[in-house]
């Protein structure tokens, strides 16, 4: 039992990842739906977004299998069942949302873009001024994030152990506060109201809102059937992960690798106006997502500090880098 105990003050990932896995568990027994895992091309979709990434980060654990970087490779074994399990939660409880808490605060967030409309028109002129560039019907919005991912995680693996843990440790916890927090005060997306300017991000929008309509109407049942096919349908507005996914890079960036803070500052940039302009979220939803990326850096900050503090001879062979720090 000792033994146990010692290992999961080591591996604060184990602890993390179980105790959302049975909250969610429990929640899907309360409302009576499965855990669903991705099937089909939904496994793919989940795979390119997250799993992918940290998968080719991976192949750098396995490397220092043969060098100095032994025990950050050993955590790789930890880091990637941990980060799987967690998505699952995550896209759970966002397809679930509507079984959770129906109520929707759209027309609340719509009033705050309202109140706040020469933000929003100032997102549009900006994506507009962008798109010889950046053409309308591209995905920068998505590939753009996919990027912080890959280069984060392989930039920090290289460099330095600890912050390499501490960041996964943070994009960890925000994934999981992430879905969580859809269930608080949501909403389904300014798309409502009015159309983006990307028309294949509209077309996505109405066949999640159809879906969505779907769960609505078929309740438990419904997801029972579907959740496998449809885990990454789920419509969650509030708040905005993907700016706040993409702030979490660029704060870790701007402690630890002011290389890529230039590149970092043009690509969140880019998403944070094209969540706005593609009609995605509502304003208010990047604030709340990138709050919730500070609060879960600050989190993983400290469990990374006692982590260290309890098993130091860990952390004293995990220091070598390949890089200089």
């Amino acid at each position: 039992m000792a033994n146990v105990t010692t290992q999961l003050k080591r591996f604060p990932e184990i602890w993390i990842t179980g105790a959302m896995l049975a909250l969610v568990t429990l929640i899907g027994w309360i409302i009576g739906v499965p855990v669903s895992l991705p099937e089909g091309d939904r496994a793919a979709f989940v795979g390119i977004h997250y799993l992918y990434p940290l998968l080719g980060v991976g192949v750098w654990g396995l490397f220092a299998l043969f060098g100095q970087r032994r025990h950050l490779a050993s955590t790789f074994f930890i880091a990637l069942p941990s980060y799987a399990l967690m998505l699952v939660c995550h896209f759970n409880l966002k397809l679930w949302r509507p079984l959770i808490n129906p109520v929707n605060w759209d027309a609340f967030y719509w009033q705050t873009d309202s109140w706040l409309r020469p933000v929003v028109d100032l997102c549009f002129a900006l994506r507009k001024a962008l798109l010889p560039v950046v053409p309308a019907d591209s995905n920068l919005y998505m590939t753009a994030f996919i990027a912080m991912f890959y280069i984060s995680f392989c930039f920090h693996a290289l460099r330095s152990a600890r912050d390499f843990r501490t960041l996964f440790l943070a994009a960890l916890i925000f994934q999981g506060a992430g879905a969580l927090a859809y269930l608080v005060m949501p909403a389904l997306g300014p798309f409502l109201y009015e159309t983006g300017l990307e028309p294949a991000q509209t077309s996505a929008q109405a066949a999640m809102l159809g879906s969505y309509k779907d769960i609505v109407a078929g309740g438990a049942a419904w997801i029972a059937q579907n959740g496998g096919t449809h885990i990454t349908v789920g419509l969650a507005a509030m708040p905005s992960l993907h700016t706040g996914g993409s702030f979490l890079f660029l704060l870790f960036a701007w402690r630890h690798a002011p290389a890529l803070v230039p590149l970092y500052l043009m690509l969140f940039g880019f998403i944070t106006i094209d969540a706005v302009a593609s009609r995605w979220h509502y304003f208010i939803d990047l604030p709340v997502g990138m709050l919730l990326a500070w609060g879960s850096a600050w989190a993983a900050d400290r469990i990374a500090a006692r982590t260290a503090v309890s098993a130091p001879s860990v952390e004293a062979a995990a220091t070598p880098a390949l890089l200089p720090t």
